[in-house]
């Protein structure tokens, strides 16, 4: 062995990983260039490249503003942004320090506000950025002063960084805006910037995205002034590029106007000529590259020779030149604005992709309701489990029975004319009798004067005092029901009405389209060159993907290749395919499969102090492709504890068929066993482990620990809780566990090993290596138990292989 792991869940307390531990995981999980993963490390390097670029632009009075106001705006990839702005910063020399160290304090301040659990790391609100922005910039306003003391230009200095960071903050936060979606920027078959048929904050939030790129082009292009390879300007290089791409993609309006935002920093004459090349290259597009490059290469070269004669001619021909032929293969997998609307007029034709992906999304969205349909024979199956285990409404204990009984009885003798006969014989019928006379009660039966007079013959009032019994006890009972019926019912529905509520939003998150993953999609299959070409993506677990292409033989649609793709891009296995055909037009529907499956083997034996088993050990798998497994150790051993144990298996088994609102399942469970009335509870070790995605989760309620051994590690499992039926509310712990094929998980009842470090024989077991026989490997585990223990208590061990699918 290794090590022995140990996770634990803090759910109570919170995280008890300190905000500094997640920085730290932050930031080495960002330096790790992923090789499959080409989409974050570009997107990394471009934020790298701009954090470095805008560290080195100058604005006014000395300051340098613009990296740190970045840093502060951007929500992804903060770290290789603050990587890039220190480099940036510190090649500017000793003048460049301070703003280097500024931007750094700006990162780690962003970090330790952004760490808590409910906001998540970088992902605060606008007025805390802005506000981390001004604290930044006073603290170089004061290291300035401080250095050069109350001088003009140190005041000017000050002033500047206290208020342009955040106005910087403002401005570029709107470049992160979640109605934009960066992966639609260079391709898509939609205007993503129409204002039609949008809420009022989508069109704030699109107005405020096209402003804000607006603004860091002209940043970027001020920040290349003066750069300049064997007489060759950068700066319009870039602007040029930047032109032609915008043209392409969004049409002649937008190219003239990032045309002239992108050049305005470099040169306010030749700016024009750019819009200007934007202009025509734009109109020109729908014609062919070669025309538009053409063109607004003869648009630019004009107005620059009428309005900066040849020196201006000369300086803008090669760096369009080059520009051009830079970017000509990536113009050619641009989608402008042209295509776009071609792709909408053929959405009105009956063979589009786009109508044909959505009349079948509209299906099958309409015929989805996977936890509505199980939600009510899971209420079905728990309601029978329920009403065989929970005693009749009204019903009392034993011992409240009793105190009924007696205390009618000691009414009814004090006058009693034979009173005193009974107590010279030390006869007291009734009293001595009150446990059975209880014990009749509890089953639902009426009492009579032959219950009463067991003890004696001659007790004249045994008819008398059964009747009180009778009517004592029923009006107990009504009083009970009564007090059961306005607090237990009102506890039952807001229950039942979590779980309806919990299986709705199930639902309704299946049937949404991934806004995330499918520009993913669209991007992995572009390789295959599909005409016409739709697909997407539904819904959060279950996922289901529609695609539609032109494909007169199908021979593209039904590639194993194309099939292959999308599971490497949605990381998940797809099922079998089903295919439609209309026209030339090939549509494929798809949903995924399990991934995992799984082996199971158990052992057990009952305590040295009855014959039956306390333990309740119970494996099952549901229509959702959940598998469960379960350990519940009824308080005792005997009758009453397997009772209960297995009412926590049969409710279980019957309430997870819903596949939601584990908790609410479990608060129900405890509210139905802590509303029995009688002395009885169970602990509560269910594993669940998601077969499509591998996701495990360990709800412990009062369990011993539980282990998965991966090779020669362990990792232990275990919580502090009470077990179900002890407490008015649920005391539970959800512990979420890594599993991967190979893994076996190990648990046991409170008889084998109710902690680790008082079970060294268990450590060492599980750290040689497993048999191959699941049921083998049970036995010698219980085996091992029954020999290094008393065995007064019951035992039991469940094993679980975990094997890809």
């Amino acid at each position: 062995m290794d090590k022995l792991g140990e996770i634990k869940a803090n759910e109570r307390s919170g995280n008890d990983e300190g905000w500094i531990s997640r920085i730290k995981d932050s930031f080495l999980n960002s330096m790790k260039l992923k090789a499959n993963d080409k989409r974050t490390l570009t997107c990394e390097l471009i934020l790298f490249s701009i954090g470095f670029l805008l560290s080195r632009c100058h604005l006014l009075f000395g300051v340098r503003p613009l990296g740190l106001a970045f840093v502060c705006a951007t929500p992804i990839g903060v770290w290789p942004t603050l990587t890039g702005s220190v480099i940036g910063a510190l090649s500017l020399g000793k003048d460049g320090i301070i703003f280097a160290t500024i931007t750094a304090i700006a990162a780690f301040l962003r970090a330790a506000v952004s760490s808590s659990d409910k906001i998540g790391l970088f992902k605060e609100g606008l007025l805390l950025k802005m506000s981390v922005s001004v604290l930044s910039g006073f603290t170089s306003a004061a290291f300035e002063v401080l250095m050069s003391g109350f001088t003009e230009a140190s005041m000017l200095f000050g002033l500047s960084m206290v208020i342009l960071p955040p106005i910087l903050t403002f401005i570029f936060s709107g470049l992160f805006t979640e109605e934009i979606s960066l992966d639609s920027l260079p391709k898509s078959d939609v205007d993503i910037f129409s204002l039609r048929d949008r809420e009022k904050n989508e069109k704030y939030s699109i107005i405020l995205f096209q402003l804000s790129t607006l603004m860091l082009l002209f940043f970027i292009g001020l920040s290349f002034r003066g750069v300049n390879i064997l007489g060759i300007s950068i700066s319009y290089i870039f602007s040029a590029c930047i032109t032609l791409l915008s043209a392409k993609r969004f049409g002649a309006l937008r190219g003239l106007t990032v045309g002239f935002a992108s050049s305005l920093g470099i040169s306010g004459v030749l700016s024009v000529s750019f819009a200007l090349a934007g202009l025509v290259s734009g109109a020109l597009f729908s014609l062919g590259a070669g025309y538009a490059i053409i063109g607004g290469g003869a648009a630019l070269c004009a107005f620059s020779a009428y309005s900066a004669g040849l020196g201006g001619l000369l300086g803008t021909i090669p760096e369009y030149l080059i520009a051009s032929m830079s970017i000509l293969p990536l113009l050619k997998k641009v989608v402008g604005v042209s295509e776009s609307k071609n792709v909408q007029d053929s959405q009105e034709s009956p063979d589009s992709s786009e109508e044909m992906v959505g009349t079948m999304a509209l299906a099958y969205q309409n015929r989805f309701s996977g936890c509505m349909d199980s939600l009510d024979d899971a209420l079905i199956s728990m309601s029978r489990v329920i009403k065989s285990y929970a005693k009749a409404p009204g019903t009392l204990t034993e011992e409240e029975y009793r105190g009924i009984v007696i205390g009618v009885a000691e009414q009814h003798c004090i006058g009693c004319n034979g009173s005193a006969l009974c107590a010279r014989e030390s006869i007291r019928p009734c009293i001595k009798n009150a446990g059975n006379i209880a014990l009749v009660l509890s089953e639902g039966r009426r009492i009579t004067a032959e219950n009463v007079n067991t003890e004696t013959e001659f007790c004249q009032l045994a008819g008398i005092i059964a009747d009180g019994i009778n009517r004592e006890a029923a009006k107990a009972e009504r009083e009970n029901y009564l007090s059961r019926d306005s607090v237990g019912s009102a506890e039952e529905y807001k229950m039942i009405s979590g779980l309806i509520n919990g299986a709705k939003l199930s639902d309704d998150a299946e049937k949404l389209v991934d806004k995330d993953l499918t520009p993913a999609l669209n991007a992995a299959v572009d390789d295959f060159e599909l005409k016409n070409c739709t697909i997407r993506a539904f819904g959060q677990r279950y996922k289901h993907f529609i695609l539609a292409c032109e494909d007169e033989n199908g021979s593209k649609i039904t590639s194993q290749k194309l099939k292959a793709c999308i599971e490497k891009a949605a990381n998940v296995k797809l099922g079998t395919p089903e295919y439609f055909r209309k026209g030339k037009m090939a549509l494929m529907e798809c949903g995924v499969q399990r991934a995992f499956s799984v082996s199971v083997a158990t052992a057990g034996m009952a305590g040295s102090k009855s014959e039956i088993s306390g333990d309740t050990v119970d494996f099952f798998e549901t229509n959702k492709d959940y598998f469960y497994a379960l350990i519940s150790d009824g308080m005792g051993s005997g009758d009453v504890a397997k009772e209960t144990s297995s009412f926590v298996s049969d409710f279980l088994r019957a309430a997870l068929k819903i596949g939601t609102a584990k908790e609410a399942l479990i608060h129900m469970l405890n509210h139905t066993v802590k509303g029995r009335g009688e002395e009885c509870s169970a602990t509560v070790d269910l594993f669940e482990m998601d077969l499509i995605n591998g996701e495990a989760t360990f709800l412990k309620s009062g369990a011993a620990p539980s282990f998965v051994k991966r090779e020669s590690s362990i990792f232990r499992i275990r919580s502090q809780t009470a077990p179900i039926g002890l407490l008015s509310s649920i005391d539970t712990e959800r512990i979420k566990v890594e599993i991967k094929p190979g893994d076996h998980i190990i648990m046991l009842s409170d008889g084998v090993a109710d902690e680790a470090d008082d079970a060294p024989w268990l450590l060492l077991l599980l750290g040689n290596p497993p048999k191959k026989n699941l049921q083998e490997y049970a036995t010698l585990i219980l085996n091992e138990a029954i020999k290094n223990n008393s065995a007064s208590d019951d035992m039991s061990v469940a094993v679980i292989r975990i094997d890809e699918a």
